[in-house]
């Protein structure tokens, strides 16, 4: 069972942390999204999780257990069914004796506390945890998926359709049926973003895509893969009898009281068809821009920019480098009762409370640029647009954000700067281009160390000259860190992405080198004169505090 709203307005306005009226914003603004109001707390940077937690300990005078580090034993673990352990939210994570120590979201639950009694026979010691870090543990009970994921497939293949089989029929046959369960439950459990089912000349090869990285998690015999495409395929709602052009569709499944969208792309190959599913949970809550990794000086200008009632707000970078996630955070900022938000996107990948979001539609025209003139007479204050591609959607925009709106829009390039001449390159008037842009920011995604198993080290005197030498920066005082592997990160030495950054701010200098038709190379020196730190120094920061590896910051910057 959560915490009341009373409970905790009670135990944070209480302890001085919140203002009364701030607590009371937060509420309000919960119920309108349907969020826990700690999220929305958390969101807005008035309070963070640990002072949340200890004051929590503190009001219930038990003590914290911070359950997401600790490796639960199964024994332990299956003292209390997952149904049950999710119904009230509870986690068993140690037992000494006849003593079971069991987080708890609220601690004085007598309920709860009274059934894990009866339950496991055991006296119970209560300990709070947070109901992110529960949610988190409870996919610990998904670790039997895991360990038995390869059977379960192994014994449904043995009793799976002849090949010859009518495929209508087959893919409805529950081998087939709890193959794809399973490869589902088990993407899932290790934090998959995408699932990649391959079809090649001896074998089908499923590939997960984690921390942005593909990893082969099961090969299947060929002949097997008919059956499993066509049940995508009614799953999702595409013909089941086309094998020759490409199709894409969506589908929806609950999971730990949760709804998952799958986003599924299938493309003919030259050995048969093959499939691409991204996995995107509902429930998500767009990150706060500190999440993302932003801080410093390139927070404060990203922050500063964003609350002014007009022009345009650029983020670049290669696919996959979460611009779209960015805007996301950015327009649940603004996203409040006094403004109307109108996006065009291609997909949709969340959707947004009071936000009116249109999906790009090749089939029937509708592509950026129509799609934003018919967001126009919306009467919006905020625009987002995916991204811009072509010079009549560039031409719009600029306009939209000449005409008093806050235009929000991802390109590809790779530095913040190459996205000036990009523009130039589409057509658009150099001298709208410096009257409407208020920022780019151009970023990538760097896997973050596990929090677990992360030590401190010294490199070797000729790797860090070496490193010097590719990076061309002194690296002699640099602090470095790295991720020994653990089993809480199935041991890679890393758990979860976090961005790197150079946000570019259109100074009066930056608008003069546009109007000039300045090369992207001299705004870029100018930008870095004024103060811009670029996207290496930005992840040598990040090395240099522990968030990821001199590795990862060199994987990503070195196209630049």
């Amino acid at each position: 069972m959560k915490l009341p709203a009373e409970t905790l307005k009670k135990i944070i306005v209480g302890s001085g942390f919140v203002q009364e009226s701030d607590f009371e914003s937060a509420l309000l603004t919960a119920k309108e999204l349907d969020k826990e109001v700690l999220d929305v707390l958390i969101f807005r940077g008035l309070i963070n999780e640990d002072t949340v937690a200890k004051l929590i300990s503190q009001h219930f005078g038990v003590e914290y257990a911070d359950i997401k580090r600790k490796k639960i034993p199964d024994e332990v673990l299956g003292l209390i069914p997952e149904k049950l352990a999710r119904t009230y939210r509870i986690i068993p994570f140690d037992k000494k004796e006849n003593i079971l120590s069991l987080a708890m979201q609220n601690p004085e639950d007598f309920e709860a506390l009274e059934f894990a009694k009866r339950q496991t026979g055991l006296t119970i010691e209560p300990f709070y945890s947070s109901r992110e870090d529960l949610t988190k543990v409870l996919g610990q009970y998904k670790r039997g998926i895991s360990e038995d994921f390869e059977k379960v497939i192994s014994e449904n293949l043995k009793k799976a359709a002849p090949e010859d089989e009518d495929l209508a029929r087959a893919a409805e046959r529950v081998p087939i049926v709890k193959i794809l369960d399973t490869i589902f439950s088990y993407a899932i459990s290790e934090k998959a973003s995408d699932i990649h089912i391959e079809t090649m000349e001896g074998d089908v090869v499923v590939r997960f895509r984690i921390d942005g990285m593909l990893r082969d998690v099961l090969k299947l015999k060929r002949g097997i893969e008919p059956a499993i495409v066509a049940r995508i395929k009614i799953l999702s709602n595409l013909k089941i009898d086309e094998h020759r052009i490409p199709q894409d569709g969506r589908y929806k499944f609950n999971v730990d009281d949760d709804i998952v969208s799958l986003r599924i792309s299938i493309i003919p190959g030259f050995f048969g068809e093959n499939v691409v599913m991204r996995l995107l949970r509902e429930s998500n809550r767009p990150a706060s821009l500190e999440e993302l990794g932003l801080s410093g000086s390139n927070l404060e200008i990203l922050r500063r920019n964003i609350s002014k009632p007009h022009g345009m707000i650029l983020v670049t970078g290669p696919t996959g480098s979460g611009k779209t996630t960015t805007l996301y955070s950015v327009m649940n900022i603004l996203n409040t009762i006094e403004v109307k938000i109108c996006t065009i996107e291609d997909p949709i990948e969340y959707g947004m409370h009071r936000v009116t979001q249109i999906q790009v539609n090749p089939k029937t025209g509708l592509d950026f640029a129509s799609g934003l003139r018919a967001l126009l007479r919306h009467d919006p204050d905020i625009m987002m647009v995916g991204e811009i591609r072509d010079k009549e959607t560039a031409q719009i925009a600029i306009n939209s954000a000449l005409t008093g709106h806050l235009v929000l829009s991802t390109l590809h390039t790779n530095t913040a700067a190459g996205a000036i001449p990009r523009f130039l390159d589409m057509g658009v008037e150099d001298f709208l281009l410096a009257s409407t842009l208020n920022v780019i920011m151009a970023q990538r995604l760097v896997r973050k160390i596990c929090a677990n198993c992360i030590v401190k080290y010294d490199p070797e005197k000729s790797v860090k000259d070496r490193l010097s030498k590719d990076l061309n920066v002194d690296l002699k005082d640099q602090k470095f860190y790295k991720g020994r592997g653990c089993e809480l990160c199935g041991g890679k030495g890393y758990a979860g992405r976090v961005g790197i950054y150079e946000v570019l701010e259109t100074t009066e200098k930056i608008r003069d080198l546009i109007t000039n038709k300045s090369t992207s190379d001299e705004i870029q020196k100018e930008a870095q004169v004024e103060g811009m730190i670029n996207m290496l120094q930005d992840g040598l920061d990040k090395v240099a505090s522990g968030s990821t590896t001199i590795e990862e910051v060199m994987r990503v910057v070195r196209e630049n």
